[in-house]
């Protein structure tokens, strides 16, 4: 029997959580209710619950589990969970009257997901007004990064209002590997290892001395420590969440005139909003240095492959000159991750022991060097639907992790792109720096449109 073992970025996705910071992502979905209302106007929600599970039912992805191994089993293994029931991970809540759904669903998301089976859970929210419902998705970093997640969000939804019923479907597992069938595996693996193995030739040597080199360059921008500001370091269980929402339209036409794209006005935006909230706290923005981390997808069909490492110009007044020193920036962090030159995820290219000692020393290390994450993750271009109820809107809520609290992901769909600003629950302002980042968008549409010349260095494209 094959076996699927756990690649080395997602295992280390296992070791970066904590009690307060479980490393999980989420997509939050709000539909039109008028599909599933009974006569009394009331929801019916045990409808939407099995409409969900018998989708979940049949999307291999989300009846997969982690069998988590012991000494000599090797590393953790992917399997099909026979005990697998959706009905187990689709929930039912009710948002409290006066309550945010932003900021409520950001303290839902943050319970830990069960390590013992399929890593999600869903969440099915009555009480919103205006005839809508919302739906939370919580997925396990270790089992998707934000464009899997999103594609794994999509498969319980339909093409179109008048798609056929979806039908029970019982789907059959073999069990799961045992003791026996772990260490033959690995047996196995080693022995083809051994007959791949060969002496290190000449050219593989100056590849191993070039890659040392270039590895020094590509850390080069993380001698320089971050600055110290008022926002909480220290991250606690409590969450706070605020959402922008933009014409995904526009923001092209703005990028396309300026020379630039989106993902650099996000981050321009993201500057010139931290800049108002940090100014309003009190901080000196002219003497601070943040930096923010920022996943490239490099890969094959967008995926994750390296990280850039940006520093956002909060002390910089004006969103264009804001918006050409970010420009720069990740014009040469693509340029050095499009050539194949390392970065700081390489440490997932280390033997087991090191790849772990590596991460807590990242851990350590880098929360001086970070101050936030931004992620841009492409969505669906058209609308979706569930049993006849069109997802309305949808937004993403990226995971906090120890020690950086604040955390931004956009997610498009459907024309609009939603921003969402995730913090510590102490950060109680934080809608200061939603209005900042709305209206740093704002100022770069109308520069776009005055005709401001395209001086940056970018493609123009997403």
């Amino acid at each position: 029997m094959a076996l699927t073992r756990l690649r080395m970025d997602e295992l280390v996705n296992a070791w970066v959580g904590d009690d307060d910071t479980p490393f999980q992502i989420a997509l939050l979905g709000v539909f039109d209710a008028a599909p599933f209302l009974r006569r009394d106007t009331t929801l019916d929600v045990p409808r939407i619950r099995r409409e969900l599970a018998v989708r979940a039912r049949v999307v291999p992805a989300l009846g997969r589990r982690v069998v988590w191994t012991r000494p000599w089993e090797g590393l953790p293994v992917w399997a099909p969970d026979p005990s697998f029931d959706p009905d187990r991970h689709i929930e039912a809540a009710t948002l409290p009257p006066g309550s945010e759904l932003p900021d409520w669903a950001a303290n839902r998301i943050v319970r830990p997901l069960p390590l013992d089976r399929p890593l999600w859970r869903a969440e099915v929210v009555d009480g919103l007004p205006g005839q809508r419902f919302a739906v939370v998705i919580v997925v396990h970093h270790v089992a998707a990064d934000g464009v899997a997640g999103v594609a794994l969000a999509s498969s319980l939804l339909d093409p179109s209002a008048d798609a056929p019923p979806r039908t029970e479907h019982q789907v059959s597992a073999p069990p799961l590997p045992s003791h026996r069938d772990l260490l033959r595996d690995r047996r196995d693996r080693a022995i083809a290892a051994l007959r791949r193995s060969r002496l290190p030739s000449a050219a593989s040597l100056r590849r191993l001395r070039d890659l040392a080199g270039q590895m020094r360059d590509a850390s080069s921008e993380l001698r320089t420590r971050t600055s110290e500001t008022s926002l909480p370091r220290r991250v606690g269980p409590g969450r706070r969440l605020v959402v922008v929402r933009q014409p995904l339209e526009e923001l092209r036409r703005t990028g396309h005139s300026l020379g630039v794209t989106v993902n650099d006005l996000l981050l321009t935006a993201v500057a010139g909003g931290l800049r108002d909230l940090l100014q309003a706290r009190g901080d000196d923005v002219d003497s601070l240095r943040i930096r923010s981390s920022v996943p490239a997808a490099t890969g094959v069909g967008g995926q994750v492959s390296g990280i850039m490492l940006v520093d956002l110009p909060v002390a910089e007044s004006d969103p264009l000159r804001s918006l050409r020193r970010i420009n720069a920036t990740t014009s040469a962090a693509k340029r050095r991750l499009y050539a194949g030159a390392p970065d700081v995820t390489d440490v997932l290219h280390l033997p087991l022991p090191l790849a772990r000692v590596g991460m807590r020393w990242m851990r350590r290390f880098g929360v001086t060097r970070v101050n936030l994450f931004v992620t841009d993750v492409p969505g669906p271009t058209v609308p979706l639907w569930l049993a006849g109820a069109r997802l309305l809107e949808a937004f993403p809520v990226a995971p906090l992790v120890q020690h950086v609290g604040l955390g931004v992901a956009a997610l498009s769909y459907a024309g609009d792109l939603a921003v969402s600003v995730h913090a510590d629950g102490t950060v109680t302002d934080l809608p200061l720096l939603g209005a900042g980042i709305a209206a740093s968008f704002e100022r770069l549409r109308e520069a776009a449109a005055e005709g401001a010349r395209p001086q940056a260095t970018g493609t123009g494209s997403e």
